[in-house]
């Protein structure tokens, strides 16, 4: 048995010569000097010869467990040189997949179909915030006290939406790469109780000094028609987003679209006027859904309607993720035609809105129905001043 003087007293010959240790470890003295652990082993009926490391590198100790653990990988029928070079592959693999690497190669896959928006704080929030702490660490390496650190920073800047996106944006990051088998957690599921979220806002409406970049953003995207048409026309009627989905073609007579009474949210009957603006949409819409039986139907399955999330999902690839809803579009119109000088009661009847508890709550569905039709004329018209998509030929 070697200890650690005798291997240190060792001296080079004219030729190399090894010294065993035992249980077919040995150390390999070569005429430079230069001294190397080596293991010889069978496997399969064949000798070979497994290298551990040089001396003094690699100590005595470490030599007799590196022996150690190459016994256990026979026992289980596994070749030493070849788990060797797997996990020399492994660790190459690590070094070369820095998050910063592995971020770029998720952008460049997934970012082409976003809005220029989205993309640009994507990229700014790595940039600024990401990067600087993690990018150039081996993903499979990082741990969730390192994303601690980057939230913490934000957070005392008091950003706490910025905070909340580079959590999200990292987690996009390791969850590609959990599909790409480069690592085997995700640690930014640890972040979600280390955030302070503000007051959320349900059904936020669009702010009117970000009405024309969203309709710009809008005429420019690249979607679905039938989706299209179907933010325009709720940007135009402003209904509920679950009755625009609904919507079916017989629900229109002459210049209206009476809504029934199953899908409305207070159980009562709804007149909307059909603008001439509105109208041309719906002539457009029928050229791509074929007068089938619903407006609205789903990309997948015509007999089904679109989903009420597909508004939203629009929304949130232009850019306007969390700042703005489809829903909001209601709010928006009755700030507005506000206004413009319309009375309260009138844009309340043409939100579907019921009178307070007290109040008169039977009335004539037709009441109203010239000024709104006015109403809505101008509204439509309004929005027109904002680029609208070309296939929709709006005047």
């Amino acid at each position: 048995m070697l200890t650690d003087l005798k291997v240190k007293s060792l001296k080079p010959k004219e030729k190399m010569y090894r010294v065993r240790d035992g249980d077919k470890l040995y150390i390999e003295i070569k005429p430079t000097g230069r001294k190397f652990w080596r293991v010889r082993y069978k496997l399969r009926g064949k000798e070979n010869v497994y290298t551990i490391g040089e001396y003094p590198t690699v100590s005595l100790y470490e030599a007799r467990n590196e022996r150690n653990r190459i016994a256990e990988q026979l026992a289980k029928g596994l070749s030493p040189n070849i788990e060797k070079r797997a996990d020399a592959i492994k660790a190459q693999s690590q070094y070369d997949n820095t998050f910063k690497a592995v971020a770029q190669t998720y952008f460049d896959r997934n970012f082409k179909a976003k809005s220029a928006h989205y993309a640009n704080q994507w990229q700014t929030v790595m940039r600024d915030d990401v990067f600087p702490v993690i990018g150039d660490m081996p993903i499979a390496t990082i741990k969730a006290p390192y994303l601690l650190e980057i939230i913490d920073r934000i957070e005392g800047r008091n950003a706490p939406t910025v905070a909340i996106l580079a959590r999200q944006f990292m987690g996009q990051v390791f969850k590609y790469a959990g599909s790409r088998l480069m690592i085997e957690s995700d640690p930014t599921v640890f972040l979600y109780g280390a955030l302070k979220r503000g007051k959320v806002r349900h059904n936020p409406p669009i702010e009117r000094e970000d009405m024309p970049v969203f309709f710009e953003k809008m005429a420019d995207y690249n979607g679905f028609p039938v989706t299209i048409i179907a933010v325009y026309i709720m940007a135009h009627i402003f209904v509920r987003t679950k009755e625009l989905v609904l919507m079916r073609w017989d629900w229109i007579k002459d210049d209206l679209i009476i809504f029934p009474e199953d899908v409305m949210k207070k159980g009562a009957k709804h007149i909307v006027p059909i603008t001439p603006q509105v109208q041309q949409m719906l002539d457009v819409l029928n050229e791509y859904t074929g007068r089938r039986e619903l407006m609205f139907p789903n990309v997948r399955d015509s007999k089904r309607s679109m989903s009420k999330t597909t508004i939203n999902a629009v929304i949130e690839r232009l850019g306007f993720g969390g700042l703005f809803s489809g829903h909001g579009f209601r709010s928006t119109a009755s700030t507005l035609l506000n206004e413009m000088g319309y009375r309260e009661d009138l844009i309340e009847k043409q939100l579907s809105h019921q009178e307070r508890k007290g109040e008169r709550r039977a009335y004539n569905h037709a009441e109203y129905l010239e000024e709104r039709k006015a109403m809505m004329k101008e509204w439509s018209k309004f929005l027109l001043q904002f680029k609208h998509a070309d296939i929709l030929n709006v005047q």
